[in-house]
């Protein structure tokens, strides 16, 4: 069984394409008049999916509401003065209650990803992706009472019920994208994912305050849960999966199973390690930002959403760009070929403000900074950040989709959710005190980020193209 699966997976992880075109160039022969009008596929067919395009909407209206319910609980545990009203029970600040509403959103993703992604496997998909958008929509609806608006515990135990069902509908909506999308498309859906992930991850949260204040405190919470009711009706029109009637071993022994799936699979170990790097240097990068906005280019820190926007359209543009190239070049010379230029611009990016405390006073200008017209450099850098993460992100998922068995790929994707909310924390952690403590500040730690991705990446690209090479003239 194993010695199958590998064989299976290698070929993905290397040269996924090459694989691939054998199979299209057979149907190209069978249909010319169809390969005339597409010779490779593309989005035009992705776009033609009826299946795959309602799980897509389902996904931007989940995704949104979704960031969207953080600013929500953010504003009714500060507004309404619930911390002075129940200050003799917490007694904390409003700046550690939303820590602690972060971890409360981060706790059930670190611990229940996994278990949740063993159930994908066994319960039908289509279920899940309802009930997880159904379940998360009446929970909020929930916040509208006072009895629990004026309650910080409550407050937090919904937030934690809400982020138990989001754990729920990660692993299921992954594993369903190869089920409903043919192999050759899978580089162009994963590509429209990404898209709304970074848009979200960039402009969901800021969605969050026009919605409070067009709807009322009282109103907000009904509007966010619209968007996850709409995704479930949205769920309804895709095809379901087919569990495998088998008897099942216990929970923690499918989970056993699924993490030595990845461990004895070194190419799918592999990919999900760069999806877990991205993740954390993407999140990492938001709180970057903040410093950059400060310290660089001597804007007002919450406008760092300048630099976010920036980034995010790069991810845009570099999805079309991943699409295009994925039909020439190998997955894995992609990938890496995106972490070498997401360490180079990184490093760029780190270089201004030495250039603006070191260079610019030689010159004669040691008032000025990165703003006005010159703003234009950083978010460039930006653009090309985001450029670089798409290159990344786009086929090392795409190359999972296709290599992970269907009954293995909840487990699979479970995982990865885990891993991706654990190892962000750490970084965020440790990048907001070096900004705020470390010479340089946010160049400093840019720096520290970029060089060693810079190389590794450099290596690994090298590595990988004389390896192609061998395999071609063997």
């Amino acid at each position: 069984m194993d010695k199958t699966n590998k064989t299976k997976i290698d070929p993905p992880i290397g040269s996924v394409l090459e694989t691939g075109s054998s199979d299209l160039d057979k149907s190209k022969k069978k249909t010319p008049s169809l390969s005339q009008k597409s010779p490779l596929p593309g989005f035009r067919e992705v776009f033609k999916n009826r299946q795959f395009m309602s799980l897509w909407f389902a996904q931007i209206f989940s995704q949104f509401a979704d960031r969207a319910v953080f600013v929500l609980f953010v504003a009714v545990l500060t507004a309404q003065q619930i911390i002075n009203s129940t200050a003799n029970i917490i007694g904390i600040g409003a700046a550690e209650m939303t820590s602690l509403l972060y971890v409360t959103f981060t706790i059930p993703a670190v611990l229940l990803s996994p278990i949740a992604g063993v159930y994908v496997d066994r319960w039908s998909n289509k279920t899940i992706l309802f009930s997880s958008n159904l379940a998360r929509g009446t929970l909020v609806s929930l916040v509208a009472f006072s009895g629990i608006s004026h309650s910080a515990k409550l407050c937090l135990l919904l937030a934690f019920l809400i982020s138990v069902a989001s754990q729920f509908f990660g692993p299921a909506e992954t594993a369903a994208i190869p089920r409903l999308v043919p192999k050759q498309n899978l580089l162009h859906a994963n590509s429209l994912f990404f898209t709304t992930m970074m848009i979200a991850l960039g402009f969901g949260f800021a969605i969050g305050e026009p919605i409070i204040s067009q709807t009322g405190i009282k109103g907000a919470p009904y509007a966010i849960a619209a968007g996850f009711f709409i995704a479930a009706l949205l769920i309804l029109f895709i095809e379901d999966n087919q569990p495998k009637k088998t008897q099942r071993e216990v929970w923690w022994e499918e989970l056993r199973q699924g993490i030595a799936y990845i461990v004895d699979n070194p190419p799918v170990f592999r990919a999900i390690l760069k999806i877990t790097i991205l993740f954390s240097t993407i999140i990492t990068l938001n709180i970057i930002a903040v410093g950059l906005a400060e310290q660089v280019m001597h804007i007002k820190p919450f406008q760092f959403g300048y630099v976010v926007a920036a980034a995010g359209l790069g991810m845009a543009i570099g999805n079309v760009l991943v699409a295009r190239a994925g039909h020439y070049l190998s997955h894995i010379i992609l990938s890496y070929s995106g972490f070498t230029c997401l360490g180079l611009f990184m490093s760029l990016l780190a270089s201004l403000g030495f250039i603006q405390t070191i260079v610019f006073p030689i010159i004669g200008q040691p008032n000025l900074f990165f703003n006005g017209w010159l703003i234009y450099v950083p978010l460039s850098i930006a653009l090309l950040i985001g450029i670089s993460c798409a290159f990344v992100a786009v086929p090392t998922q795409s190359t999972l989709q296709a290599s992970v068995p269907e009954e293995l790929r909840g487990k699979v994707f479970g995982a990865q959710n885990t891993a991706m909310s654990a190892a962000s924390t750490i970084p965020v952690i440790l990048a907001g005190f070096s900004i705020d403590n470390l010479p340089g500040g946010v160049s400093t730690t840019l720096l520290i980020m970029g060089l060693p991705t810079f190389v590794a990446g450099a290596m690994q690209l090298s590595r990988s193209i004389i390896d192609l090479r061998t395999e071609r003239l063997i």
